[in-house]
Protein backbone atom coordinates (compact mmCIF):
# COMPACT_ATOMS: atom_id res chain seq x y z
CA UNK A 1 0.00 0.00 0.00
CA UNK A 2 1.32 3.30 -0.77
CA UNK A 3 1.22 5.91 1.61
CA UNK A 4 -0.05 9.56 1.34
CA UNK A 5 1.07 12.58 2.05
CA UNK A 6 -1.52 15.69 2.23
CA UNK A 7 -0.28 18.83 1.40
CA UNK A 8 -2.02 22.28 0.30
CA UNK A 9 -5.47 20.47 0.50
CA UNK A 10 -4.31 17.77 -2.51
CA UNK A 11 -3.00 13.86 -1.65
CA UNK A 12 0.65 13.53 -3.14
CA UNK A 13 2.72 9.90 -3.35
CA UNK A 14 4.85 9.89 -0.37
CA UNK A 15 7.51 7.58 -2.07
CA UNK A 16 7.97 10.92 -4.16
CA UNK A 17 8.46 13.40 -1.79
CA UNK A 18 11.66 13.77 -0.12
CA UNK A 19 11.69 12.28 3.83
CA UNK A 20 13.89 15.46 4.20
CA UNK A 21 11.19 17.75 3.09
CA UNK A 22 8.92 16.47 4.39
CA UNK A 23 10.77 16.93 7.64
CA UNK A 24 12.10 20.71 6.89
CA UNK A 25 8.20 21.98 5.87
CA UNK A 26 6.82 20.40 9.12
CA UNK A 27 4.99 23.51 10.89
CA UNK A 28 6.86 21.76 13.89
CA UNK A 29 9.85 21.62 12.73
CA UNK A 30 11.94 23.92 14.75
CA UNK A 31 9.12 26.29 16.59
CA UNK A 32 10.22 29.61 17.57
CA UNK A 33 9.39 33.16 15.88
CA UNK A 34 11.69 33.55 12.47
CA UNK A 35 12.17 36.83 10.61
CA UNK A 36 12.58 36.83 7.17
CA UNK A 37 14.24 39.75 5.65
CA UNK A 38 13.96 40.85 2.03
CA UNK A 39 15.69 43.74 0.60
CA UNK A 40 14.99 44.68 -2.97
CA UNK A 41 16.71 47.10 -5.35
CA UNK A 42 14.30 47.67 -8.06
CA UNK A 43 15.48 49.15 -11.57
CA UNK A 44 15.76 52.58 -11.73
CA UNK A 45 12.86 53.04 -14.28
CA UNK A 46 10.04 51.87 -12.03
CA UNK A 47 7.41 54.35 -11.34
CA UNK A 48 4.66 55.01 -8.04
CA UNK A 49 2.72 52.84 -9.05
CA UNK A 50 4.95 50.02 -10.10
CA UNK A 51 6.37 49.54 -6.71
CA UNK A 52 2.32 50.59 -5.03
CA UNK A 53 1.64 47.37 -6.82
CA UNK A 54 4.72 45.83 -5.49
CA UNK A 55 4.03 46.45 -2.26
CA UNK A 56 0.79 45.39 -2.45
CA UNK A 57 0.86 41.97 -3.61
CA UNK A 58 3.98 41.18 -1.51
CA UNK A 59 1.60 42.27 1.58
CA UNK A 60 -0.79 39.75 -0.02
CA UNK A 61 1.68 36.74 0.64
CA UNK A 62 0.07 37.28 4.71
CA UNK A 63 -3.46 35.74 3.02
CA UNK A 64 -1.57 32.16 1.64
CA UNK A 65 -3.00 29.47 3.62
CA UNK A 66 -1.11 26.22 4.65
CA UNK A 67 -3.91 23.44 4.95
CA UNK A 68 -6.28 25.72 5.13
CA UNK A 69 -4.91 27.62 7.63
CA UNK A 70 -3.02 31.10 7.47
CA UNK A 71 0.85 30.61 8.31
CA UNK A 72 2.64 33.86 8.14
CA UNK A 73 2.55 35.68 11.21
CA UNK A 74 3.05 39.36 9.92
CA UNK A 75 4.35 41.32 7.09
CA UNK A 76 5.89 44.60 8.03
CA UNK A 77 7.35 46.47 5.10
CA UNK A 78 8.99 50.28 4.31
CA UNK A 79 11.42 52.10 1.89
CA UNK A 80 15.03 52.71 2.75
CA UNK A 81 15.32 56.18 4.70
CA UNK A 82 18.48 55.86 6.83
CA UNK A 83 19.98 59.05 6.91
CA UNK A 84 23.99 56.65 7.08
CA UNK A 85 24.11 56.53 3.78
CA UNK A 86 24.85 52.85 3.88
CA UNK A 87 21.71 51.45 2.55
CA UNK A 88 23.76 50.13 -0.62
CA UNK A 89 21.09 50.98 -3.44
CA UNK A 90 18.46 48.66 -1.83
CA UNK A 91 15.25 50.39 -2.44
CA UNK A 92 12.73 48.50 0.24
CA UNK A 93 12.93 45.93 2.62
CA UNK A 94 9.96 43.36 4.22
CA UNK A 95 10.34 41.65 7.31
CA UNK A 96 8.07 38.42 7.03
CA UNK A 97 7.15 37.04 10.06
CA UNK A 98 6.74 32.59 11.04
CA UNK A 99 6.27 30.33 14.06
CA UNK A 100 8.93 27.60 13.17
CA UNK A 101 11.54 27.26 10.75
CA UNK A 102 9.22 24.69 9.17
CA UNK A 103 6.86 27.30 8.45
CA UNK A 104 9.15 29.69 6.82
CA UNK A 105 10.83 26.85 4.86
CA UNK A 106 7.40 26.00 3.12
CA UNK A 107 6.93 29.70 2.14
CA UNK A 108 10.61 29.97 1.36
CA UNK A 109 10.36 26.86 -1.33
CA UNK A 110 13.39 26.77 -3.98
CA UNK A 111 16.13 26.18 -4.17
CA UNK A 112 15.45 25.03 -0.68
CA UNK A 113 12.37 22.67 -1.15
CA UNK A 114 11.88 21.36 -4.36
CA UNK A 115 8.83 19.28 -4.40
CA UNK A 116 5.78 21.72 -5.35
CA UNK A 117 3.52 19.74 -3.06
CA UNK A 118 6.05 21.01 -0.17
CA UNK A 119 6.28 24.42 -0.48
CA UNK A 120 3.93 27.72 -1.03
CA UNK A 121 2.50 28.05 -4.57
CA UNK A 122 1.00 31.64 -4.09
CA UNK A 123 4.96 32.59 -2.89
CA UNK A 124 6.17 30.33 -5.52
CA UNK A 125 4.35 33.18 -8.21
CA UNK A 126 5.29 35.93 -6.52
CA UNK A 127 8.92 35.18 -7.70
CA UNK A 128 7.90 35.11 -11.04
CA UNK A 129 6.04 38.21 -10.62
CA UNK A 130 8.62 40.19 -8.75
CA UNK A 131 11.68 39.16 -11.36
CA UNK A 132 11.35 41.71 -13.91
CA UNK A 133 11.21 44.64 -11.54
CA UNK A 134 14.12 44.25 -9.47
CA UNK A 135 17.63 46.03 -10.95
CA UNK A 136 20.06 44.24 -13.41
CA UNK A 137 22.77 44.79 -10.96
CA UNK A 138 24.06 41.85 -9.56
CA UNK A 139 22.97 41.18 -6.10
CA UNK A 140 19.54 43.44 -5.71
CA UNK A 141 17.98 40.63 -3.68
CA UNK A 142 19.28 40.54 -0.03
CA UNK A 143 17.59 37.89 2.76
CA UNK A 144 18.54 37.82 6.18
CA UNK A 145 16.48 35.36 8.82
CA UNK A 146 17.17 34.97 11.95
CA UNK A 147 15.52 33.50 15.07
CA UNK A 148 14.04 36.22 17.76
CA UNK A 149 14.63 34.37 21.32
CA UNK A 150 11.17 33.97 23.29
CA UNK A 151 10.98 36.49 25.79
CA UNK A 152 12.12 35.44 29.08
Amino acid sequence: MTKRYQANSRTYDKRRCSKTEVSLTSSAYEPGTIRHIVLFRYRDDLDGNDLQRIEQKFHELQTSRRDGHPYILGIESGAQNSPEGLGQGFHHAYIVSFASQGDRNYYVGEPLITNPALYDPVHHAFKSFIAPYISDQERSVLVFDFHVPAQQ
